[in-house]
């Protein structure tokens, strides 16, 4: 009821216009002792209720109409008194304003203070100066008497908004939660929901279109997509911008989705603006997803707080992927193309680089990092159909100097000794896309010198790709679940350890190609420890390891994260050999504590 929601809005404003003029008339007639001068009056109640609840516009065009209304029907001949007025509007002004400014201090102490200085403003100080002309001086004698009734008022407020009932119907209580905003988000059924972008374009159109306000580094791609935009968010912040990070999943907290400069949205603010997106979401006839509700409440952070650029994330395929109501993009960036999610994308190459391409708008320079010939033509077509600038990285010029797990050092075009600590052999290509986007966005006018690009590349972080977590043993966890980043991992495995063989922890979706991934890390394990990830989609590990089997790799299954990650740990320290967890994202918080805990030899795992 409280926030700007269209019928509901303007029927709540309507109401306390309506009590506020009905109360004044009611004191006008009763309470009337002296021609008005003194008059007892309580038509503020309703004036710095609306500023509390629904804000100093809201607060300031309820005083100003209750005035007005009030004035016309009193029938009087001569205008209306503007200071007299004017003092209305800012009751609601002031209630307002104070009310925003102690959200954190919602309850007694906002209504108490928001009333007090409205009454200062509005009834004792510019009111009795547009009563001077009727009453000269005697207008002294007013003061006295707003004081008196200033508290009354004030506590009338305070007893109608402490009772549940009563605040619940006007808007007014505790912010959501994080909790209650992570459930609600994640209440919502999309199983059923029709693949397009109308609800998202009506859900953030209801909510005042946020992203029209912002530029936007839109970033599609079967892999890599989360690394890219870790880096180049990172060389951006060190240039000197305040910029939004947008990206999924989460690994360990939900706020990790949508962040600025480098931190996660506050819990108080995902409540704020989840309660704020609620009852519009829930008043659609087409209600949206839950990804389109986490792609609203992160667009409004990100306005809120004028972010200069926003690197933007697609959630899946990218021409029906609800960040694709995005118009204002610096640039377009496509990572690679390989099979993922073929029962939505297509089960071919052309049909996902279509899908991925979707992102690409008119006139707005693209950049295609992969090496896959069928997806490149397809880009490089809906790139001349846009009339968008295309570009291409070029890695002829890449060098890499040296690959240990503690970093990378590299060449590439005009940059030298680059240094980047994110670890996987990969991540050096990665790192050229990242380089390349660097000089197509100094074309578009930003400002990046060089140092920021060093420092930035340098300190990026991406928890959950081939991060280590434990050195004695080395224990590293890689979130790659499908063929193309499995691939990467086991290609970054031998390079690393020099072709040793190593344990494996892994587990995955059912919905993956996980007979071709069993095959792939086969050639790299000793044994492997097989689990089944925190989620419905999940393969039971006892089913993985059967595959293994098969495939003629050693392999059991494992009831808990804890358990496999002990005997790979234990084995690990036997064989001298180092432990690699990979398959799914959904197993890092678990397989990250297990590590944490048993490295404390103090405390072995039981």
């Amino acid at each position: 009821m409280r926030k700007k929601d269209g019928v509901r809005y303007i029927t709540q404003a309507a109401m306390m216009i309506a009590l506020s003029v009905i109360i004044g008339i009611f004191c006008k007639t009763f309470l009337n002792f002296g021609f008005g001068l003194w008059r007892i009056t309580f038509e503020n109640i309703p004036i710095i209720m609306a500023g509390i609840i629904m804000g100093p516009v809201t607060g300031g065009i309820v005083g100003l109409s209750s005035d007005l209304v009030s004035y016309f029907l009193s029938s009087q001949v001569y205008p209306p008194n503007i200071l007299v007025t004017l003092g209305a509007t800012m009751v609601g002004v002031v209630s307002g304003l104070t009310a925003k400014f102690l959200i954190k201090r919602r309850g007694s102490v906002q209504i108490i203070v928001s009333g007090a200085l409205a009454h200062v403003v509005g009834s004792m100080i510019i009111k009795p100066i547009g009563l001077f002309q009727f009453y000269q001086w005697a207008v002294l004698f007013r003061i006295p008497l707003y004081m008196a009734i200033a508290p009354i008022e004030i506590g009338l407020i305070c007893a109608l908004l402490k009772r549940k009932s009563f605040a619940k119907i006007v808007g007014y209580g505790e912010n959501m939660k994080k909790e209650e905003a992570i459930k609600y988000i994640h209440s919502v059924n999309w199983t059923f929901c029709k693949p397009g972008l109308e609800r998202t374009r009506e859900l953030t159109q209801r909510f005042g279109n946020p992203q029209n306000n912002l530029k936007f580094i839109h970033v599609a791609g079967t892999n890599g997509k989360g690394s890219f935009c870790s880096m180049l968010s990172s060389v951006l912040i060190k240039a000197g911008y305040k910029v939004g990070l947008y990206t999924s999943p989460y690994i360990k907290a939900f706020n990790e989705r949508m962040q600025i400069n480098g931190v996660s949205i506050s819990d108080t603010e995902l409540g704020e603006i989840t309660e704020m997106i609620k009852p519009i979401a829930d008043s659609m006839e087409d209600k949206p997803t839950e990804f389109e509700l986490v792609t609203a409440i992160a667009l409004k952070y990100f306005e809120k707080h004028k972010c200069d650029y926003v690197v933007l994330e697609c959630g899946l395929g990218g021409r029906l992927d609800s960040t694709n109501i995005v118009s204002s993009s610096v640039l377009t960036v496509i990572t690679g193309i390989d099979f993922d999610h073929t029962a939505i994308l297509g089960d071919t190459i052309e049909k996902i680089a279509y899908e991925k391409a979707g992102i690409i708008k008119e006139g707005i320079p693209v950049l295609w990092c992969g090496d896959h010939a069928a997806a490149r033509s397809v880009i490089k077509s809906v790139a001349d159909e846009k009339n968008a600038p295309y570009y291409e990285v070029d890695r002829s010029t890449l060098d890499v100097k040296t690959t240990t797990l503690d970093g990378t050092f590299f060449d590439f075009n005009r940059f030298c000794d680059v240094k980047i600590n994110l670890l996987g052999t990969y991540q050096v290509l990665n790192a050229t896309n990242v380089l390349t986007a660097v000089d197509i966005l100094k074309k578009q006018g930003l400002v990046i010198n060089d140092d920021s690009v060093y420092s930035g590349m340098e300190s990026a972080t991406w928890i959950a790709r081939f991060e280590r977590l434990s050195s004695d043993p080395t224990v590293i966890f890689d979130g790659a679940h499908n063929p193309q980043g499995i691939d990467s991992c086991v290609a970054s495995v031998k390079e690393y350890f020099n072709g040793n063989r190593v344990i494996i922890v892994t587990g995955v979706m059912a919905d993956k190609d996980y007979k071709y991934i069993a095959g792939k890390i086969g050639e790299i394990a000793k044994e492997v420890m097989c689990v089944t990830p925190n989620n419905p989609r999940a393969l039971d590990s006892r089913e993985y390891a059967e595959e293994f089997l098969r495939q003629g790799i050693c392999a059991n299954g494992f009831d808990t994260v804890n358990e496999a990650v002990r005997a790979a740990v234990e084995k690990a320290k036997k064989e001298k050999a180092a432990v690699i967890c990979l398959g799914s994202l959904y197993m890092y918080s678990e397989i990250e504590a297990a590590v944490k805990y048993i490295s404390d030899t103090n405390n072995p795992m039981t």
